[in-house]
This record gives structure tokens, C-alpha cells and sequence, in this order.
């Protein structure tokens, strides 16, 4: 799914008020700018390892895991719509 159309479903959501998409390696410095109250992540990190956490922590603000674990892959997402499933 495009970058593009993630942010447009997040930025939907009631509780966000803000989605960056961002092409750098490092976010400190957009985190620096926007000070998010709660910075999220994925499950492919742990709170502890979130790089940019420190940032984050610095001025009060909460980093969070979010999202499903990574342990899919993209063939089997498309079998499973490909293929019919078996009653």
C-alpha cells in the first residue's frame, strides 16, 4: 500500500492529529519539530529499540507499539485473494 494512502487512513482516525511521511533515514529532527504526545511504531521494534525513543522521551512525550506482528509475507496476502478459500 503506498505511503500516501496509509497516511490518508491514519490521518482519518479520531484520535491522530497528524501523519508525516518522510523520506530520511533519521526522524529525530521532525520529532524535534512536531513533539508528538505519543510516537508510534511498529511490532518489528520493542520500546526500548525505537531509535528516535530517546527523542521522544526527552520532552515527555510516549513512544507506543502498534500494528500486527511481521510475520507475513506479501505472496502470502496475495494467495490468500487469490485463491478462493475452502468451505
Amino acid at each position: 500500500m503506498p505511503a500516501e494512502e496509509r497516511a490518508e487512513i491514519l490521518a482519518a482516525l479520531a484520535d491522530v492529529d497528524a501523519v508525516v511521511i518522510f523520506r530520511e533515514r533519521d526522524v529525530r529532527a521532525i520529532i524535534r519539530e512536531i513533539h508528538p504526545d505519543i510516537h508510534a511504531k511498529g511490532t518489528d521494534y520493542t520500546a526500548e529499540s525505537v531509535p528516535e525513543g530517546d527523542v521522544v522521551r526527552e520532552y515527555g512525550g510516549r513512544v507506543a507499539i502498534v500494528g500486527d506482528p511481521k510475520n507475513h509475507s506479501a505472496s502470502e496476502i496475495i494467495r490468500s485473494r487469490l485463491m478462493p478459500r475452502k468451505p
